[in-house]
């Protein structure tokens, strides 16, 4: 079922393009682009949270040792890993245990609801 929703004005101050859904397409990006870049502020560089050269090392001999999908094969599927997830969050916590060889698709499941809270949705 289609809804029609009605166009509102842009919610970017002095656009006077329509939107459905807050901001015209050009704002929508540029808004998006504020969100990412005060998002990278907060959470730090790659190096800060801990993905450092060996990260680096251990993460390669994860995917070396692993190179399927440990999810995918649990179902059954056959899909190449291509990260190696955290389980417990702590890029420090470096220990074969805590570590999970994952195709994009399941990494993209996993940390989904973290995106949604960091958002406030």
């Amino acid at each position: 079922m289609v809804v029609n929703r009605p166009f509102r004005p842009c919610k970017h101050p002095g656009c006077r393009k329509l939107s459905v859904d807050g901001y015209c397409e050009e704002h929508r990006k540029t808004t998006e682009r504020k969100y990412r870049n005060r998002q990278d502020a907060k959470r730090g560089t790659a190096n800060e949270r801990g993905y450092n050269w060996n990260w680096h090392k251990v993460r390669n001999a994860k995917l070396s040792d692993n190179p399927l999908c440990e999810r995918c094969d649990k179902k059954g599927r056959v899909v190449v890993a291509v990260l190696v997830h955290h389980k417990d969050r702590n890029p420090r916590n470096n220990t074969d245990s805590n570590l999970e060889s994952l195709c994009a698709a399941c990494h993209e499941d996993e940390h989904r609801e973290d995106r949604r809270y960091d958002k406030g949705l």
